[in-house]
């Protein structure tokens, strides 16, 4: 067995988190994860140095003992085994995500307006969007679900480079909010956030009558891959 193995980092966060509970912060030691694991202690310390390396924990030193956080890249990996537990499981066919509309930066009316991602949102999705995101904060008892969309494969939409920038790769997820079409847009290569952005051919905002913190369901789309 080496460390190497994503099964074997995915094996250790599951550990660290079942033993931890709904704490935060697990107090362990290398010796303490091993034993848990059924692996030597010499393993387990080479697994917690890949966690930290990959990003997937944090961790305080205490003595011999270690105060351990997992991050949102690593509850990200783990909710992304439980999403393809529950594809093969359960099959679902549709989501719903509420939240509550706020304001954004401008820069999504930025992104969608470069004409390369246009193309390709009109070839795969049918339709030219609106220039702007409705931008929605999730209801804290949502996250589980929109972190589970997040990983889903989605509606791939290529990244390209410009003289100046480079833009990255983006997925969607057909949905509909009160009726009208629309898509949730997620970068595929970004940290977490609890703000989704949704993209439709019409102005949703004015369409709906929308104002920042008003409440709003989301219904996505399957089948989920």
């Amino acid at each position: 067995m080496t460390s190497e193995l994503p099964y074997y980092r995915y094996w250790a966060i599951k550990s660290i988190k079942t033993i931890g509970g709904s704490k935060q912060q697990v107090s362990l030691s290398s010796g303490d994860l091993g034993k848990f694991m059924g692996i030597s202690q010499q393993t387990a310390s080479r697994l917690i140095l890949d966690l930290l390396k990959e990003g997937l924990i944090t961790r305080q030193m205490n003595g011999r003992r270690q105060e351990i956080s997992i991050t949102p890249k690593g509850m990200e990996t783990l909710l992304r085994e439980y999403t393809d537990l529950g594809i093969i499981l359960e099959k679902p066919t549709r989501m719903k995500l509420a939240g509550t509309v706020q304001s954004g930066l401008g820069e999504g009316r930025y992104y969608i307006s470069r004409k390369y991602y246009v193309i390709q949102f009109q070839e795969k999705l049918g339709y030219i969007p609106f220039l702007g995101t409705l931008n929605v904060k999730i209801d804290p008892s949502q996250e589980i679900s929109l972190r589970k969309l997040r990983t889903m494969d989605g509606i791939h939409i290529d990244g390209f480079t410009t003289e100046d920038r480079t833009y990255g790769p983006v997925k969607c997820f057909r949905g509909h909010l009160n009726g009208i079409e629309c898509a949730v847009i997620f970068p595929e290569r970004s940290v977490y956030s609890d703000v989704m952005e949704i993209i439709s051919p019409e102005y949703l905002r004015e369409r709906l009558h929308l104002e920042d913190g008003q409440k709003i369901v989301v219904d996505i789309d399957g089948p989920f891959n």
